[in-house]
């Protein structure tokens, strides 16, 4: 076989064109990335979890990303959404925390962040983060919570996927060629994604032995295997527990492409073969493409002749850090061979975490110096978030499952879960490495495809880049066809309250901006036919994803490491609930007998005014549904309200009333917000609950608008947590945006004096001593951190993670005692 070299040639016009194809693909889609860094690895139920947000663009990972809004959930073992988070990003970083009520059960729950335009693309691509929560003691168990207990479980029973061990080859590049040499990469996994220990034998469709393999990290492993033209193969696996299952290989294909990667400590070597079905088959032109994010390393064309090879030698130096993808096309510009492959190439941030003591003593100041420098020992300045815990919580010597470096630069661009990915980071030894190529060999990549990329194919965007809280949807016809250009009336209540006129695209799509999110705020969107006309439908894009990913459940019996944490935690917060975080002198009361009464009904906060002069009650007015409308349904039955016209072009005035604009039409307000006449014409009585009437003085508190009368018509809420009909009027819908979240302050007490008082409160801080989401460096690349020490003596860990402006990502671990 002879062995050529690819010729880099970057004026060719198919090599440009895929480049710039590239290129197109990540300006107009603009990927992003979001990441969560946790005070600790898992938690006991009441505790708190702090969290950092950074959200960055996929490219280059530069934190100021064009979304400023960020969605943050906590997700519990059945799959509810039990806590939502709503950020405002300031370059691209955010503060939270979620309180884990007393009332939750025991699980694993999962943290997942996303910007409303990542909402565009696979879910896959979400940040998403496992977090174990434990019960620190048994709780009694009333009669509700057993019913609600026994739902849960025959909920999760219901969703819980059956035992199951899925074994998957394959080929790298994705072909198996006869008579090709070819690496098989192959992974098993139980029925919740985790990697379990397999091995068996590879055999032909005629009996033959073609190879043995053995898992290695993670399931994951390798055999080499050189297909027989017109065979087919399978594997005989042994499972755990002793079990024996066949799995089948890909098809051999008897003409084709393999690819191949390699690395040495400077170099990657790519490799190419070509089989063809006849012998005197005409040379051909192909193409390699390597590229990180979008940014390419190497761009260059080949010519195969018969069996020829050819190879390509990149150096590393060309690659950023991350998961490099390696493409083959043929002479036609298709896609036949790719390959992934994590290149170790640009030396990353390191941290440094230097206290002033190695010891403390318990309540004593610590003073800790964080440092970062780049690769050249350059002070770099960047945005940190520093957890300081105790060392039961992650282990004293053990690395984090999930930091901004595993998922930044390998878990966010690959497809699926990826298990205990810190482990390919904590020691780089050949085995990790060996590991992290399998995972390469095994794990999909598809943020894009090519041929789509090639085609210049642009999927629909429903979900628009928020600079601030925005509402989108699409207006169609009743058959649900697109209805094309449509104006809309937007209505606001609330302190901002106003009104603003917009149209929808060509499609019937539109997006509404420029919330500000200092409240929640109740919206009415409104649609009409250019021409005049409300026979429209208004469907508004869900304010929340689904959730659809399971997750595993917890171990029957915690490590003594959890153990013994649980042990800290619970008596933390026995502390908690006897003294209060606030004061040093403030006890709770042990006992205290409360007098109770009648509760009154809650106000409806969509009113401001207090008494109407007149008060229609659909449900008191027999044959109220057979109306065509609210306006209809006032005409002859309030003294003073005209109501002329017929539906649906109803006119209405209250008499003896007159606007500053001489106009004696009446104020029109839907659920406490002003709207047009054409909208009220649109409401279906059965959505009403009551139609309500101020004149005169009454009608003053909405000033000048007010002058004509109002007419206030108020929808059917059902219960306290739902604010309107659930089949919304025509043309009409209604959206509830929600506030922005205030991140709480981490309670740290400072002991300036080493006089103590003669009954000292505890200080209850045993798990995480210490929390500091908003840490930066100086200009010397340094950031100076200090809070004192609880009563707890114990060994504590300080985990800082972060990002420099330019994209870098760096973490940094670093240890202190407190003994008494």
């Amino acid at each position: 076989m002879v062995i050529g070299g690819f010729q880099v040639v970057p004026a060719d016009d198919f090599v440009r064109q895929a480049i710039g194809r590239l290129q197109n693909f990540y300006i107009g889609s603009f990927p992003e990335k979001s990441y969560i860094h946790t005070d600790k690895a898992f938690y006991a139920v009441g505790e708190t979890i702090w969290l950092k947000a950074y959200v960055v663009e996929a490219s280059q990972h530069r934190p100021d990303t064009m979304s400023r809004v960020l969605y943050v959930d906590l997700v519990a073992p059945d799959q509810r959404v039990v806590a939502q988070r709503v950020l405002r990003l300031t370059q691209g970083t955010a503060a939270a925390d979620f309180e884990l009520a007393d009332s939750l059960a025991q699980g694993m729950y999962t943290v997942r962040a996303y910007t409303n335009w990542m909402r565009n693309f696979s879910p896959d691509y979400f940040f998403s983060k496992r977090l174990p929560v434990w019960q620190t003691a048994a709780v009694p168990a009333t009669a509700d919570a057993a019913r609600r207990g026994a739902r849960t479980i025959a909920r999760k029973a219901a969703q819980a996927p059956k035992p199951k061990t899925d074994v998957q080859f394959f080929p790298e590049g994705g072909n198996l060629v006869a008579g090709l040499p070819t690496v098989v990469a192959f992974k098993a996994t139980d029925e919740y994604g985790r990697g379990v220990t397999v091995s068996g034998q590879i055999t032909d469709d005629q009996g033959q032995a073609a190879g043995t393999f053995k898992s290695l990290h993670a399931g994951m492993g390798t055999v080499l295997l050189t297909p027989q033209p017109g065979r087919q193969y399978k594997a005989a696996v042994v499972l755990p527990g002793g079990a024996r299952a066949e799995y089948p290989l890909p098809a051999v294909a008897a003409s084709g492409f393999v690819l191949k990667v390699t690395q040495t400590k400077e170099f990657v070597y790519v490799g190419v073969q070509r089989q063809t079905a006849a012998g005197n088959a005409p040379a051909e032109n192909v193409t390699l493409l390597a590229h990180v994010r979008g940014n390419v390393a190497y761009a260059a064309n080949g010519q195969l002749t018969g069996s020829e090879g050819y190879a390509a030698r990149i150096p590393k130096a060309k690659f950023p850090t991350g998961v490099a993808h390696f493409t083959l096309f043929d002479g036609q510009g298709v896609a036949q061979g790719e390959r992934l492959a994590f290149i170790d190439a640009q030396p990353g941030l390191l941290v440094r975490i230097t206290p002033d003591k190695a010891t403390y003593a318990p309540r004593e100041k610590v003073n800790l110096t964080v440092a970062v420098t780049d690769g050249t020992g350059q002070p770099v300045a960047t945005q940190l978030s520093l957890a300081v815990t105790n060392a039961l919580a992650t282990g004293t010597n053990e690395a984090p499952q999930t930091t901004i470096l595993t998922h930044l630069l390998l878990t966010s661009d690959l497809k699926g879960y990826v298990e205990n990915p810190g482990y390919y980071f904590q020691n780089k030894t050949p085995a990790t490495e060996q590991a992290l190529d399998h995972l390469m060999l095994t794990q999909g990549w598809r943020r894009f495809v090519w041929k789509e990329i090639l085609t210049d194919k642009k999927p629909p965007r429903p979900f628009a880049l928020e600079q601030t809280l925005s509402v989108g949807g699409q207006v169609v016809r009743p058959n649900e066809k697109a209805a094309g250009v449509s104006q809309l009336t937007i209505f606001q209540a609330g302190a901002k309250a106003g009104m603003t006129i917009a149209n929808t695209d060509t499609d019937g799509s539109f997006v509404i901006g420029g919330f500000q999110g200092k409240d929640t705020a109740r919206v009415v969107v409104q649609a009409r036919k250019e021409k005049g006309g409300s026979n429209l439908l208004i469907k508004l894009n869900p304010r929340w994803p689904e959730v659809t990913a399971l997750t595993w459940p917890l171990p029957a019996e915690p490590q003594p490491a959890v153990t013994a944490y649980l042990q800290q935690s619970q008596k933390q917060q026995k502390a908690e609930r006897q003294y209060r975080a606030d004061t040093a002198k403030t006890i709770m009361l042990k006992g205290v007998t409360v007098a109770g009464r009648k509760p009154t009904p809650r106000p409806d906060a969509r009113r401001i005014y207090g008494q109407a002069d007149v008060v229609l009650r659909t449900d008191d007015i027999p044959g109220s549904n057979s109306f065509f409308s609210v306006l209809q349904l006032l005409q002859g039955r309030v003294a003073g309200v005209q109501v002329s016209g017929s539906a649906p072009n109803f006119q209405v005035q209250i008499r003896g009333g007159t606007s500053i604009s001489g106009s004696n039409s009446p104020l029109f307000v839907l659920d406490g917000i002003p709207v047009d006449i054409d909208a009220v014409n649109t409401i279906p009585v059965t959505d009403v609950e009551t139609v309500e009437i101020l004149k005169g003085p009454s009608a003053a508190i909405y000033g000048s608008r007010g002058a004509g009368g109002v007419i206030a018509i108020f929808t059917k809420r059902g219960n306290s947590n739902y604010d309107y009909s659930k089949t919304p009027a025509p043309g009409i819908a209604t959206a509830m945006l929600p506030a922005y979240y205030q991140a709480r302050e981490f309670y740290a007490p400072r002991y300036e004096t080493a006089a103590r008082p003669a009954q000292p409160r505890p200080d209850y801080r045993s798990t995480t001593l210490y929390w500091a989401p908003t840490l930066r460096t100086d200009a010397t690349g340094q950031a100076q951190v200090s809070f004192y020490c609880s009563d707890d003596a114990s060994t504590f860990r300080v985990v800082v993670e972060g990002l420099s402006n330019a994209g870098t990502p760096g973490v940094g671990t670093g240890e202190f005692k407190v003994g008494n």
